[in-house]
């Protein structure tokens, strides 16, 4: 299975109460015009109007719900003959939400999934329709995405949604700029290299106020990625069949994270404190952090201006490390109105939409014209992010479906390194054999 036609997982935690959210539809179609007047003094017919459906879709309670329910009504000004009606779930339960209403055979019409979580696997047992047809009957332009968007959205060369946010990993370096000021180090930039990190967390640190240089927040699986893809290694083949953690150039970029910690001694132990990054940052203790686009709620810990970020480091390999995720909107194999269905997916898939939503939920886009539009870009996590995302390095995930699996056993096992409880070399091969046995085991699509 290519790296573009891998997935995600099977259970995650329990159920959660369903929130309903009925859409008012709209007055029906004008009726024709009969094709003869009726005869004098008999009863008028009342006019056809035209069939009312229901589509339900579903994603997680909060902002993106709220966006998918105003696109929604939207949709139904152009469409009166359809109510659409908002099926949401709390984000802890939402996966496990998805599983059970497709077990159930009660799966709305349209719904949103992660590429990492469930995407795939849903595809591969036939629970998400192929659009490839759709797309090709509406117009659909996909050269209005990223490329790698489009490439992630397709297993076996076809495509089973429409990418509607994506980014490029934890690859954002955020930074505060008070920890800078107080040490007179300059800011991050463009052109930093794995060396400059270093040096310049080493003029930050202050261990005997507790002051760090750098932090990584997540400490697991998909943190560590951008490093090891930057050395040249990964977390897994192309694909999606084989662990390369036991390589020269994956353990090079092991060996930096735990040299971090360790040798460098910039970054604090894992759960040393209880204090997130941005609050570290907000109390003069942190210099900067690790993170996906969601790093910029820092602003709301500490003043307007203090605050910026920059790219992850360029690594020995003259590139960053970055993995291209997308999150599409998919079209259950079930629905009763797909024609329909897909022409709702395609709007909140257009470039006006998708505007709405960057600058509503913060999140990136999927478009190109959306992520260079001048208003986007005075943003600067924005600006930053969509400059990564022009050359991001593919999604791959396991060809078995077992990701979840995969992300929680290697992100446990390293953990050890960043503790210093067992060097690099410790614990390699263990890891990589234990990683490897989970890529070996039979597929969740096929059980």
């Amino acid at each position: 299975m290519k790296k573009n036609a891998l997935s995600r997982r099977d259970v995650l935690r329990g159920l959660s109460a369903t929130a309903l959210v009925g859409l008012a539809g709209a007055a029906c179609s004008a009726p024709s015009k009969p094709a003869s007047a009726p005869a004098a003094g008999a009863p008028t017919a009342a006019p056809a109007a035209a069939e009312k459906i229901t589509i339900r879709f579903h994603h997680r309670v909060g902002g993106e719900c709220d966006h998918y329910t105003f696109e929604a009504g939207e949709f139904m000004k152009t469409h009166p003959n359809i109510e659409m009606k908002a099926e949401c779930f709390p984000g802890a339960d939402y996966f496990q939400k998805l599983n059970t209403l497709a077990a159930g055979g009660t799966l709305g019409d349209v719904w949103w999934i992660s590429s990492i979580e469930g995407y795939y696997r849903l595809a591969a047992t036939g629970v998400s329709a192929p659009v490839d047809d759709l797309i090709k009957t509406a117009n659909f332009d996909l050269g209005q995405l990223y490329k790698q968007n489009v490439d992630a959205a397709k297993l076996n060369g076809k495509m089973y949604g429409i990418p509607q946010l994506a980014h490029p990993g934890r690859v954002g370096l955020f930074y505060y700029k008070p920890v800078f000021d107080a040490a007179k180090v300059d800011y991050p930039n463009d052109k930093w290299t794995y060396d400059d990190l270093v040096a310049t967390a080493q003029k930050l640190t202050n261990a005997k106020d507790q002051v760090w240089g750098f932090m990584d927040p997540e400490r697991g699986y998909f943190s560590i990625l951008p490093y090891l893809r930057a050395f040249g290694g990964d977390v897994i083949n192309e694909d999606g069949t084989k662990c390369p953690l036991s390589s020269a150039e994956s353990k090079a970029g092991l060996q930096f994270i735990s040299d971090l910690y360790n040798k460098f001694k910039v970054a604090d132990k894992p759960g040393a404190s209880t204090l997130g990054a941005q609050q570290l940052c907000a109390a003069n203790k942190l210099g900067m952090y690790q993170a996906g686009f969601w790093g910029n709620t820092i602003r709301d810990y500490v003043k307007a201006g203090t605050w910026d970020v920059a790219p992850m480091p360029i690594g020995p390999i003259k590139k960053r490390g970055s993995m291209f995720e997308c999150d599409p909107v998919c079209l259950s194999s079930t629905s009763q109105h797909k024609t329909e269905a897909f022409e709702f997916m395609a709007l909140v898939a257009g470039h006006d939409a998708q505007l709405r939503y960057l600058q509503n939920a913060g999140a990136p886009s999927p478009r190109p014209d959306v992520m260079q539009d001048p208003e986007v870009q005075k943003d600067t996590t924005m600006k930053v992010f969509a400059g990564i995302m022009a050359d991001a390095m593919p999604l791959v995930l396991p060809a078995n479906f077992r990701e979840t699996e995969y992300f929680k056993y290697i992100g446990e096992a390293l953990s050890a390194i960043w503790l210093g409880e067992k060097t690099v070399d410790d614990i390699l091969d263990e890891v990589t054999k234990g990683s490897q046995a989970i890529l070996d085991k039979p597929s969740l699509a096929s059980s």
